[in-house]
């Protein structure tokens, strides 16, 4: 099936991705796959999981499963045995995309978590960046991290996706997140081209998806307009960016400065901003200040830069410092206006 599935999207599988699609195809453990950025670990994972002929399955990113367990564990009174029940019950599989851990506070609770999933008589499939040693890698809390990777070491197969393709970068940009655009620095002008119309203020809301207040510019039609500045220098999560993608489609995110003027905490929001809109396929367009290739010059930025800005890379560029338009895109032609 992965041969097939590679052919019909024009590429054939390298060796890391044969030896994964071989782990994935028997069935028999669970897998921890990792590598760099746009290997092909998630494309690997979505197409085994398609291919799988049953109902008793389920695949999210980490941080919504994240989400969902800590409500669940409210409901059962910090029960989590009773929580993992009521998500996990009679279930075969479950694959989670985009494990990595950063934060003390979640390492401790992954490691109470790990074990009573894994005791489970489920398949659990992980997709991560990061080898299993680099999980966490704060030296201040690494250690006390180290028996949960430990049991990952010895409880999952561990598989290298290290290919030498970025598949992000010969992506055909037709449809979904790769639609989208980078705009700098965001003129009026280029808005036209574009078909953007720029939100009035009559328009603004305050929306709660997931508690969190989230002031937008726009919201309507399935299009989110919002600023940088009330998407990320507020007190949002990955888990309000979740929310907003089952009502938005199509997002408008203005104002991007450079990261580094941002600041540690507002950069890192903006890369879970990033990466929640590239795994819900979201059509993204940015309006920043600076160009795309200077986005993360400095050294406040979000641990995850590298896939952050390899996922930028698949939009298209409207640049007036760089000249000209992205040559990996055609000329951009108007399209039906947004909001």
């Amino acid at each position: 099936m992965f041969d097939t599935a590679a052919e019909e999207l024009g590429f054939a599988l390298d060796d890391a991705q044969l030896r994964a699609a071989a782990a994935l195809a028997t069935g028999a453990r669970n897998l921890y796959l990792w590598g760099p950025v746009g290997r092909g670990k998630s494309w690997l994972m979505a197409t085994y999981f398609a291919a799988l002929p049953t109902d008793r399955k389920m695949r999210m990113h980490f941080h919504e499963f994240f989400r969902d367990l800590h409500l669940a564990i409210r409901r059962h009174g910090n029960d989590l045995a009773a929580a993992l029940d009521e998500l996990l019950g009679g279930l075969d599989l479950v694959c989670f995309d985009e494990f990595h851990v950063h934060d003390p506070a979640d390492g401790k609770f992954i490691a109470r978590l790990l074990p009573a999933l894994l005791d489970r008589k489920i398949r659990v499939i992980l997709t991560s960046n990061y080898p299993p040693r680099s999980l966490l890698p704060n030296p201040m809390f690494h250690d006390d991290f180290v028996p949960a990777i430990e049991l990952i070491e010895q409880a999952l197969t561990i598989i290298a996706i290290d290919g030498p393709v970025d598949y992000r970068t010969i992506s055909s940009h037709e449809a979904g997140f790769a639609a989208g655009w980078w705009v700098s620095p965001g003129t009026a002008e280029q808005q036209a081209r574009l078909g953007l119309r720029p939100p009035s203020p009559d328009e603004r809301r305050t929306l709660a998806p997931a508690g969190h207040p989230v002031h937008v510019r726009r919201a309507t039609n399935q299009c989110l307009w919002v600023d940088f500045v009330d998407l990320c220098e507020n007190t949002t999560a990955p888990v309000d960016y979740l929310a907003l993608t089952q009502q938005f489609r199509t997002w408008v995110v203005s104002d991007v400065p450079n990261l580094r003027a941002s600041g540690r905490e507002p950069a890192q929001r903006f890369a879970n901003v990033v990466d929640v809109l590239y795994d819900r396929d979201i059509t993204s367009i940015f309006l920043s200040t600076t160009p795309l290739d200077a986005l993360s010059d400095g050294t406040e930025l979000p641990v995850d830069i590298e896939r952050i800005t390899s996922r930028l890379g698949q939009l298209g560029r409207l640049e007036l410092a760089a000249g000209a338009v992205d040559p990996k895109r055609d000329s951009p032609h108007p399209r039906s206006r947004v909001g």
